[in-house]
């Protein structure tokens, strides 16, 4: 597959790894010249229609998420029944090998990389796309350590239309819920399971379950209770261990309902690791779910109660000593929580006592005025020149009420108010319309670029596609308003993005007779490309044109590739002999030394068009015998442009010299 052109476009440069479904490679996108990942489906998958039907669905689908988190989805194709996902390159490793690289994570940088990953399931969960498959090797660190979730969509395509899937991997398997063990229906709580095996694995260096089948493990997740993450790493806080085994319960009604309520635990830990765990996190769904701390210590209260029943004494004189105080201590307590509650209680009767007859100095009442439609300053310098408090003012964005302009009152107008009493004015005032600010867009993917002003900034776009010789196709040049500029959200932006530079009309050259280096000169010159050749394997031959298509006088669009045909191939000339038509160089082109007698290459030569920048795969040799090394070709010199002759050996440059 190496040199491979998918689409007329990608052009595959190595191979990055292999899965069940695919193989990935590290590709180039000659339009937009930017490095890419391109995900080719098996063989064994290309004959499945009901399986290719469901895997362009979810492809789809899966390009629409944007979000810093997840792996982009640039481009979906088909080339000679050969089926691939063009993806976002990210440059780093997977979460997998991060984790063994470190042995387990702080618990704090979990959460960290949780949070962002939950924050990508959330995105994915709102637009009813279930990833069904989250692990550690299908999350991508950058070098800069930001985690991006991959293979959106690809999971989902492997389900049956029942929404059921079968985990018959042993990669795969020790992530599963109970539900996806059992081959019954997933949904999101499934990806929140996942997540959870996901964070155990994270900041214990372990997996929660372990196997020497897939059906063992498997049944493990649906019969067993995992460990709790502390008695591993006791560093860990027991709310993290709380939020993990409330993520792994077996139960769905135990377990998280969303991603959200996930993301707000993880948030209430990460900003105060120290609190205790019932105020912290309330969130956690502990009513119905098995204990699961009964293989750890005791927690710090159990030891205090219990020191209340069993606290060791070196004598029996000291236990009863200790049985006297108890008889005493108690009665007393009982009392001063009687005392204070009756307190309490007469306080508050006073308090309502005095507002009722007026016994306080601050019972007089007032007349409350009409506040609607008034600047704020105003309103707030007439109650404080009439003494009426306690005043609460609150900030809503308004589309139609001027910024600082009170929306409502309460209580209402010509309501009356005790001045110092319990009633608080509560006005609510316009901060204006809510606004954003619009982004630099330049040499951005134009859809993804939609998207985010759509999605992100909620503004309405119209996309403009125009010429441009300097911004490649497919990516954005400008806004209207430009970039920087505050509007109103719902305000349309126009978006214009760059179709490429403008092509020209040119008539097509007459071919018929040329062999192939004056055929290849004239397209050259013509601002056309080489098409294919026939018969085939046809590159490079001395033979004569007897036919070509486009035909000769055509107006076509410039680089519309044109079909040669050739007649019976004759004896390739040797040595230095000249091609008709046009200069030609011999070039010797040498082996690299790790490459030894028993060995055959690859070899390819390019030529380039230097005026032109139009390139030409010239010669391209699957099995060349090192021992024809150095290896001697004519290669075709045209007058009036200069032409660049590259030679790679297995995809390593050997030779590059410019005519």
């Amino acid at each position: 597959m190496i040199g491979t052109v998918l689409g007329n476009r990608y052009e595959i440069l190595s191979e990055i790894g292999s899965g069940g479904m695919a193989k990935v490679y590290r590709a180039k996108d000659r339009y937009l010249q930017r490095i890419v990942a391109i995900k080719l489906l098996k063989e064994e998958f290309r004959e499945d229609s009901e399986f290719l039907k469901r895997f362009d669905t979810e492809a789809q689908a899966a390009a629409s998420l944007t979000h810093p988190n997840i792996v982009q989805i640039y481009d979906i194709g088909v080339d000679n029944n050969r089926y691939y996902i063009v993806m976002e390159f990210v440059d780093g490793i997977t979460l997998k090998e991060y984790i063994a690289r470190k042995g387990a994570l702080d618990w704090k940088e979990a959460v960290n990389i949780s949070l962002q990953v939950c924050s990508a399931l959330a995105k994915a969960h709102s637009r009813n796309i279930i990833h069904r498959d989250i692990k550690p090797t299908n999350i991508i660190m950058t070098s800069e350590g930001i985690p991006k979730v991959a293979d959106f969509g690809i999971a989902r395509s492997l389900v049956s239309e029942t929404d059921t899937v079968r985990i018959d991997t042993i990669g795969s398997v020790h992530y599963s819920s109970p539900e996806q063990a059992r081959g019954g229906y997933t949904d999101e709580q499934s990806d929140i399971y996942s997540m959870g095996v996901t964070m155990f694995e994270m900041v214990t260096g372990t997996l929660p379950f372990e196997g020497e089948t897939p059906v063992s493990v498997a049944l493990k997740h649906i019969q067993e209770v995992p460990p709790v993450p502390s008695s591993i790493k006791p560093d860990i806080p027991q709310a993290l261990d709380e939020i993990i085994l409330t993520a792994m319960a077996k139960s769905r009604q135990d377990r998280y309902a969303t991603v959200s309520e996930l993301i707000n635990d993880l948030k209430k830990l990460q900003s105060k690791p120290g609190s205790t765990v019932d105020i912290l996190l309330p969130e956690i769904k502990k009513h119905g779910r098995p204990e699961t701390r009964n293989i750890q210590e005791p927690l710090e209260e159990e030891f205090v109660m219990a020191s209340n029943y069993k606290k060791p004494s070196s004598t029996g004189k000291r236990s009863k000593s200790n049985g006297n105080s108890n008889k005493f201590v108690m009665p007393v307590i009982y009392i001063l929580l009687i005392a204070t509650i009756l307190g309490s209680i007469g306080y508050f009767v006073k308090m309502i006592i005095n507002e009722i007859v007026g016994e306080t100095t601050n019972t007089q009442e007032v007349v409350l005025g009409n506040y609607v439609n008034r600047n704020i300053d105003e309103v707030l310098l007439e109650l404080e020149s009439q003494n009426i408090r306690p005043v609460e003012v609150v900030y809503e964005p308004s589309d139609t009420i001027p910024e600082n302009i009170v929306i409502s009152q309460f209580p209402t107008a010509d309501s009356t108010m005790k001045l110092g009493g319990y009633t608080t004015l509560r006005l609510v005032v316009s901060s204006g319309a809510e606004t954003v600010e619009i982004p630099n867009v330049e040499w951005q993917d134009h859809s993804v670029v939609k998207l985010k002003l759509e999605d992100e900034y909620k503004l309405k776009v119209v996309e403009v596609a125009e010429f441009n010789d300097e911004v490649p196709a497919g990516l954005s040049i400008r806004t209207d308003p430009p970039a920087k500029t505050q509007v109103k959200k719902g305000t349309e932006v126009t978006l214009y993005w760059s179709k490429g530079p403008e092509k020209k009309m040119v008539i097509v050259p007459d071919l018929i007779g040329d062999t192939y280096e004056q055929a290849l000169k004239k397209l050259m010159d013509a601002r056309l490309k080489l098409g294919e050749t026939f018969p085939k394997g046809s590159e490079g031959h001395r033979g004569k044109i007897v036919d070509q298509a486009p035909k000769a006088g055509e107006t076509v669009v410039e680089d519309t590739p044109v079909v040669l045909y050739f007649e019976e191939k004759v004896e390739e000339p040797g040595g230095n002999m000249p091609i008709p038509g046009g200069h030609s160089r011999t070039i010797t082109i040498g082996l690299p030394q790790e490459y030894n007698d028993s060995e055959t290459v690859r070899l390819r030569v390019i030529l380039t068009n230097v005026r032109t920048g139009d390139q030409t795969l010239y010669k391209d040799l699957a099995s060349v015998p090192v021992t024809d090394f150095p290896y001697s070709l004519i290669v075709p010199v045209f007058p009036g442009s200069e032409t660049n002759v590259r030679a790679y050996i297995d995809d390593i440059l050997v030779y590059d010299k410019t005519y």
